[in-house]
């Protein structure tokens, strides 16, 4: 189970009272006992059976972060089958769910796997209502491979005339940036989310200190 999970990965939890601090306390008061408890895969190593997790309350500012265990993972879907999931037709409209038709239509030809993330990718998974009005899109692409500055260039293109405003944001087998970034600053350093947290660098596929080797 631990290496079938990746970071973004919306996964359903046994009971709600299964989130827990790095101390081993009982943590994240957010998660409401009358809905199932979907957390999100946070960043960060899987080790000694403990998933790091993110939890969304029903408000905007309940946010917190905590580990579960994995035998507590009752089911999970990743973003890649989130958006093949429809919206309920009373919210199809809103912004974000139309940028996400939008992008399903315009990508079709894309070789590498893609899917909602965020407020989108937690309504899809759960059913719980969590996009609003204003809410943007988070894109998570997954690419194993490198992609070349021109090839990231129209695709970003292609995103960036979506409907609504997207966050797009790049999944290397060792780190996360921000499309748009390495569109407007290569060859330049950007900004590389990792497992020991944030470094500069320009090659996201090849770190060493975040450097390119």
């Amino acid at each position: 189970m631990a290496c079938a999970l990746h970071v973004h990965d919306l996964i359903l939890l046994g009971t709600e009272s299964t989130i827990t601090s790095a101390e081993g306390e009982q943590a994240c008061p957010y998660l409401n006992p009358k809905q199932r408890p979907w957390v999100v895969v946070r960043r960060g190593l899987i080790s000694g059976g403990l998933i790091p997790v993110g939890v969304r309350g029903a408000q905007r500012h309940e946010r917190c972060a905590g580990f579960t265990r994995l035998s507590e993972v009752v089911e999970t879907r990743r973003p890649s089958q989130l958006r093949l999931r429809l919206a309920e037709d009373s919210r199809g409209g809103l912004q974000a769910f139309r940028t996400l038709s939008y992008l399903e239509c315009h990508l079709v030809g894309l070789d590498m796997t893609w899917g909602p993330g965020g407020s989108v990718g937690y309504e899809l998974a759960s059913g719980i209502p969590t996009v609003r009005a204003e809410s943007d899109l988070d894109f998570i692409l997954f690419a194993p491979r490198k992609l070349d500055i021109k090839e990231a260039q129209d695709l970003w293109r292609m995103i960036s005339s979506a409907p609504g405003k997207v966050d797009a944001l790049v999944e290397t087998p060792f780190c996360g940036f921000s499309l748009q970034e390495f569109v407007t600053t290569s060859p330049r350093k950007i900004l590389l989310r990792t497992s020991d947290g944030r470094i500069l660098g320009s090659n996201p596929w090849n770190l060493s200190n975040g450097e390119d080797s």
